[in-house]
């Protein structure tokens, strides 16, 4: 005579549920980790964007106490000039120091701010101009 066996069903996921579920994940993440550097880019170009408008405030200030920009002969930085009240960290945000922003004025009139592109920050450098024109916003 022969005995039936009894049938055992231990639970767990079997190999193609396993495989589903790494597609989807997968799936997922590939959607996901472009936007999200796509945001990480867009928030590192906001915060030097910010600074360049705190330098362009700057700039105002001095001009209406002077009726002049500050003439610079070479490119000099923003941080410890004599033309702003902005001190040594000030500008220190997450992603730039207080030698990324650099100012230029040869004639009193026409000045341009840069902030200096980091391989690991921005593509480009980024320019704003004495007319409100913003370089290198992609």
């Amino acid at each position: 005579m022969l005995k039936g066996r009894n049938k055992i069903r231990i639970a767990g996921f079997s190999l193609v549920e396993l495989m589903i579920v790494i597609v989807i994940i997968g799936i997922l993440a590939a959607i996901g980790l472009p936007m999200y550097f796509n945001h990480t880019y867009s928030a590192k170009r906001t915060e030097a964007i910010a600074a360049l408008g705190s330098i362009k405030s700057e700039l105002g200030f001095y001009y209406a106490e002077n009726g002049y920009y500050p003439i610079v002969s070479d490119e000099d930085y923003v941080i410890g000039a004599d033309w702003n009240d902005i001190n040594t960290g000030e500008l220190n945000g997450i992603n730039f120091s207080d030698s990324s922003y650099l100012y230029i004025c040869r004639d009193g009139i026409r000045w341009e701010l840069r902030v200096d592109k980091n391989t690991t920050i921005l593509t480009e450098d980024l320019i704003l101009k004495y007319d409100g024109t913003l370089i290198g916003i992609n």
